[in-house]
């Protein structure tokens, strides 16, 4: 710690009553103050933007999640399992999103090979499909194959779940 002497004293409070308080710096420090000023608000305005797309990226990924869980979502697949006898063809259709699907409907289209190839609705499923799947769930029922329903089918699936009415998929399966 520096001391003062009485005149030193003196000299200090005779340069700051001349000066009317005021105390100049050399420039150079003023320069470097200017700068670290600056360069502390362009960081400031810089995190201040960082903040905002974050938040911004947060709340998009929030309604997301809070979408997917109010919708229903499929998957179908055609396996063969055996049966009692012999292997049969199996029907599979998953609700693979986190909301109950409600007045679920699964269409079967092929195309008439022999007539004028127009497109047509086929049964080839043994069993009806329930209504209502709720998520997470499987269903599996066995396919009857004959010559007037064999693949490729087009299937169309509509279905009502808690984010919209009337959602379709057309999925082809072989």
């Amino acid at each position: 710690m520096t001391r003062f002497s009485l005149f030193d004293r003196i000299e200090i409070d005779r340069y700051i009553i001349l000066h009317k308080g005021e105390f100049d710096l050399p420039t150079w420090i003023q320069w470097v103050s200017f700068a670290l000023s600056v360069v502390g608000s362009i960081s400031g305005i810089y995190a201040l933007i960082l903040n905002h797309q974050r938040t911004t990226i947060t709340k998009r990924k929030e309604k997301e999640r809070l979408e997917a869980k109010k919708k229903a979502k499929f998957s179908i697949e055609r396996t063969k399992e055996m049966g009692s006898k012999r292997m049969q063809d199996k029907f599979i259709i998953r609700n693979i999103g986190e909301a109950e699907a409600r007045n679920v409907k699964v269409e079967f289209y092929n195309y008439d090979r022999k007539g004028d190839g127009s497109k047509r609705l086929v049964t080839p499923l043994m069993d009806v499909i329930p209504s209502t799947i709720n998520a997470g769930h499987t269903i599996k029922t066995v396919m009857i194959i004959a010559g007037n329903t064999a693949p490729p089918w087009e299937v169309v699936i509509t279905w009502d779940d808690d984010f919209k009415e009337g959602n379709v998929i057309e999925i082809t399966l072989n």
